[in-house]
């Protein structure tokens, strides 16, 4: 993949365009009305593969697989983007479980599951 997002966006749901990707109190990522601004850097562009990190928060953002949750880590966890659709889906590399957004209630968290067939699934990253 040669167009890898690298730099600072906010990260938005394909399916509900005004649900950002937000770290709550708990270190849970929700879809809210306002993102946080995240740094992207890219570890292997070819493959896609990335780090995730949210300054406001201070934390990196990675997949918890045993809950199906995103979730703020204090290491950097290498995920994978791939090209899809009308966006990105982010995944563990190599793997099918990717970030979801259910519904859009404000505050839903962004769950890992097998990619649906909706485009829940694809998320935009909107540069700052």
């Amino acid at each position: 993949m040669s167009d890898t997002p690298s730099g600072r966006f906010t990260i938005a749901n394909v399916a509900y365009p005004y649900r950002y990707a937000s770290m709550s109190d708990d270190k849970q990522l929700v879809g809210q009305d306002n993102g946080n601004m995240v740094q992207v850097d890219v570890i292997d562009n070819v493959k896609g593969l990335v780090t995730i990190y949210d300054g406001s928060v201070g934390v990196y953002i990675g997949i918890d697989l045993k809950k199906n949750r995103v979730v703020g880590y204090e290491d950097p966890q290498v995920l994978q983007l791939s090209s899809a659709g009308d966006g990105y889906l982010i995944h563990p590399e190599d793997q099918d479980k990717v970030w979801v957004l259910d519904n859009d209630i404000k505050g839903t968290a962004i769950t890992v599951e097998p990619a649906p067939d909706s485009n829940k699934k694809y998320w935009a990253f909107i540069p700052l």
